[in-house]
């Protein structure tokens, strides 16, 4: 899919990818004057300061945090990190609908979709999307939409939750059809990673650009301490139809680190927020690909493929590990796109609150 390349405003800014730049003199976009533009705003969740109205985020119950009307664009999506985090990291989730769908494009839990996958318990860190403030969330994606937008939070648990959000977003003059809708996915996958494994991870149908992935991943199998073995596999990206159009030798290696994952780090497009090696193995990671989106004009499959990693293969302890019925591991990922349809991604369907842990 082409995107951007027109004039969203006037002249001379143009979009690429996600974001904007001046081609003409050489003050920045934000020093751009723009009296057609205003700045939007909406909240919800808290009710104890001047607007006792306001819709609160109780047990079994849906918030909305905002009902707008387009042309428009979010900018900004502000979240209260909530309490207790190992109940409320999954048992909140994040649905935003655009243009009247009945369909989310955004369906995820709050924890994950800002990075802190496990459980909560992810460092402080910033990036160029996602954030984890002191005792809050902070997302930057731009979400484009033509006619309407409808953010919600769904509280699944059995407690109401303290909890203050707003939304910031501006109107947009005119709708640019090239303009593509912001989509977030939720997965888990729990599985017994063998010689022959070959897992697809997302799969999607359609024309739009993937831009980024976050990774949340949990063992206790001793054979991969330290994530051996689990850091590789190859990152196969299947795109209209063409196999491997993108083989990144690594799952490390796709998140642009090398030789496995051993310490905390967080930059602009890429962090491991969390790393535990301990008795049980976490791992939290995220890639940003807006330097060069991963295209697709009718197709993407993603899957990871670990029945090429000779050095591993060969090795009979980990096939003495799966004949005793050990190298389970649990993946919690959410992958991020942009997509020319404003709905009809099916997500997969999210268990009890409990089983999300």
């Amino acid at each position: 899919m082409k995107h951007f390349s027109e004039a969203l405003f006037f002249a001379p800014i143009f979009w690429i990818g996600t974001l904007s730049f001046n081609t003409g003199a050489q003050e920045p976009d934000v020093a751009v004057i723009r009296p057609e533009i205003r700045t939007g705003f909406a909240h919800a969740g808290w009710k104890y300061d001047r607007y006792s109205e306001m819709p609160s985020l109780d047990a079994h119950k849906r918030m909305t945090l905002a009902e707008l009307k387009g042309p428009g664009i979010i900018r900004h999506l502000h979240m209260t990190r909530h309490h207790p985090e190992e109940l409320t990291s999954r048992g909140v989730v994040l649905e935003i609908y655009f243009d009247g769908a009945t369909t989310p494009a955004v369906h995820c839990p709050v924890a994950d979709f800002f990075g802190d996958g496990c459980g909560g318990n992810s460092m402080d860190f910033s990036s160029k999307f996602i954030e984890c403030a002191p005792w809050s969330y902070n997302c930057y994606f731009p979400m484009p939409f033509r006619e309407s937008a409808h953010v919600v939070l769904r509280n699944d648990t059995d407690r109401d939750i303290a909890d203050y959000s707003y939304v910031e977003w501006e109107n947009l003059p005119e709708w640019n059809d090239q303009l593509g809708y912001f989509h977030a996915t939720y997965a888990r996958k729990h599985f017994q990673l063998t010689k022959d494994t070959d897992a697809m991870f997302f799969e999607i149908e359609g024309s739009g650009h993937v831009l980024g992935r976050q990774f949340s991943v949990i063992t206790n199998e001793p054979f991969f301490r330290k994530f051996n073995t689990v850091m590789e596999g190859n990152n196969e990206i299947d795109i209209d139809g063409q196999e491997r159009a993108i083989d990144y030798l690594g799952t490390e290696d796709s998140f642009t680190f090398s030789w496995g994952f051993q310490k905390t780090y967080a930059a602009q497009r890429v962090g491991m927020t969390l790393v535990d090696l301990g008795d049980v193995n976490r791992l939290s990671i995220y890639r940003f690909h807006d330097h060069a989106p991963i295209r697709f004009n009718r197709s993407l499959k993603w899957h990871i493929n670990w029945q090429h990693e000779q050095s591993f293969i060969r090795n009979p302890a980990w096939k003495e590990a799966v004949d005793r019925d050990g190298c389970w591991i649990d993946y919690a990922t959410v992958f991020y796109w942009y997509q020319t349809v404003p709905a009809g991604f099916e997500h997969q369907p999210l268990p009890p609150v409990a089983d999300r842990k």
